[in-house]
């Protein structure tokens, strides 16, 4: 469902996600990232990416953990890569698409 990932030299802390993202896995995923240490530790120089290459499905609530968490990074340090077709769709047609700098 979802693995962390901190690059030092980088400063990248990569989120790996997979499956469906409806309600209650983004329920799920939520408490999970506020008890990562890797993510309580998080610093503003450092960059989060969002790995979406094996998620099948996404509710608006884990839309909101995205925008939460471009939010928390800053401007330019926050993309999601990977997004199947549909993901992007989505991002699309909501218009977060540029925002959440997705590929």
């Amino acid at each position: 469902m979802l693995t962390f990932h901190y690059n030092p030299e980088e400063k990248v802390i990569t989120l790996t996600f997979a499956g469906r993202m409806d309600f209650t896995a983004a329920a799920k995923v939520n408490e999970l990232i506020e008890a990562e240490p890797i993510m309580q530790n998080w610093k503003p120089e450092d960059k989060m990416v969002f790995d979406v290459g094996a998620v099948d499905y996404i509710a608006s609530s884990f839309i909101r953990i995205c925008v939460s968490h471009a939010k928390q990074a800053g401007p330019g340090k926050f993309s999601m890569i990977n997004c199947q077709p549909f993901v992007k769709k989505t991002f699309k047609i909501s218009g977060l698409d540029e925002v959440l700098n997705i590929s």
